[in-house]
């Protein structure tokens, strides 16, 4: 009797701690990303390595993400084939896996270019799926620092050879040790033509403030980078004539809504501006500030200047994109550029909800739920079958013990 008993209770048991391990509690998976390097400074001109190192204890699959650096100090050379892109901005997508991981590692391949410090980080969510539900797991990174020395025979001749403008003179006449000039044009005049030479081939020279010059005074400055990370800055003062009364300035007003079919990007003053039906400072969002939802943070080349944008997480190659600027009017927003047509309007998501980005997004939340719906499918049969093997047991012990009871009672008589 009591050795049946124990049999019953060890079989229930069993049965039991199946059921509970086979319908295993629903809970969020995380994984870590470590971005590393094989040296936390390197020298301009040598390659250097960087690993993106993904650990995780339940197993993992597919990995996207989209990794950002300051691609004038270092450029991308070579990565897994599931790493595309460049000038700044690297899009991983490593997808149809035909077996999970606990540990993953990319190793991708820079060169140094320029001296400074340089930061490798991810835009947006990095997402890792989970090998066997396919559910987004919660995750962790890193942002890596490097810095990038000059190489000890790196000249630090920052000194221009000549500087030169059209249509005006220079004030006082060019001198490599004058760091300050004047000059005056007229009111028609909205853009200087400059050709500044640096004395050493290997130094990079740029020009800020002479797009959209302004009635009045306006400030150029002609900054040149040594191979060493020297700066010497050159500033032209420039003039430019009020127009007549009855004519108009070429510089442009914000008049939204007004059809004007020149975008253009420049630099004004040090900031950066879009220019369509009027200037728009190009300014970052605030803390409190939220992403619209499905875009990620990167960068684009408008007018050859580097700008902040936001793509379509769906899409990254997408004909469109936003921009986060100020109006006239001191207010702030996304504004939806089209790099095909290249217009420029105010973006309003509920002006959206029928775009593809919006539908992808749908079609994607409608596979989950009916996975998950299939996964509840699944553990209810294993339940109902597992319970129904544990009744039949259950029965059969039961008559095993009431025979085996029967027996021992006719031997007593």
């Amino acid at each position: 009797m009591r050795k049946a008993g124990k049999y019953i209770g060890t079989i229930l048991f069993a049965l039991l701690a199946g059921i509970f391990f086979t319908t295993k509690p629903v809970q969020a998976a995380s994984a870590e990303i470590e971005i590393g390097a094989d040296t936390k400074e390197v020298t301009a001109g040598d390659d250097f390595f960087v690993y993106v190192c993904i650990t995780s204890d339940t197993m993992f699959g597919d990995f996207e993400a989209n990794l950002t650096y300051d691609d004038e100090l270092i450029e991308y050379t070579k990565g897994p084939s599931a790493i595309t892109g460049s000038s700044g901005f690297l899009k991983i997508s490593d997808f149809g896996l035909a077996e999970g991981d606990t540990n993953r590692k990319y190793t991708l391949k820079f060169h140094a270019t320029k001296p400074g410090t340089v930061e490798i980080s991810f835009s947006g969510r990095a997402m890792v799926y989970d090998f066997e539900t396919s559910d987004e797991m919660s995750v962790s990174s890193n942002v890596l620092t490097m810095e990038v020395k000059a190489a000890a025979t790196a000249s630090d001749n920052a000194c221009l050879k000549s500087l030169k403008i059209s249509p005006a003179q220079l004030t006082p006449e060019f001198n490599k040790t004058v760091y300050e000039y004047t000059t005056e044009v007229a009111s028609d005049v909205s853009k200087l033509v400059i050709d500044a030479l640096p004395e050493d081939e290997k130094a990079t020279v740029k020009i800020t403030g002479n797009d959209l010059l302004k009635e009045g005074e306006n400030k150029i400055i002609v900054t040149v980078l040594a191979e060493s990370g020297d700066v010497i800055e050159y500033t032209i003062k420039v003039m430019r004539a009020i127009a007549p009364e009855g004519e108009t300035s070429e510089e442009p007003t914000i008049a939204p809504g007004k059809s004007q079919s020149l975008f253009e990007v420049v630099h004004l003053d040090g900031e950066v501006y879009a220019v369509y039906s009027g200037k728009y400072k190009l300014v970052t969002p605030g803390s409190d500030v939220a992403i619209p939802e499905g875009y990620v943070k990167g960068e684009a080349i408008l007018s050859d200047i580097s700008v902040t944008a936001y793509f379509p997480e769906e899409n990254m190659d997408s004909d469109f994109y936003l921009i986060y600027a100020e109006n006239e009017f001191g207010e702030q927003g996304f504004y939806l550029y089209d790099k095909i047509e290249k217009t420029l309007q105010r973006y309003a998501p509920e002006n959206f909800k029928g775009s593809s980005h919006a539908a992808d997004t749908e079609d994607k939340d409608s596979m989950q739920a009916k996975k998950y719906r299939a996964n509840l499918t699944k553990a209810a049969v294993v339940i109902a079958i597992l319970a129904a093997l544990s009744a039949s047991l259950c029965i059969a012990l039961i008559r095993l013990y009431m025979k085996r009871k029967g027996s021992k009672e006719e031997d007593l008589d």
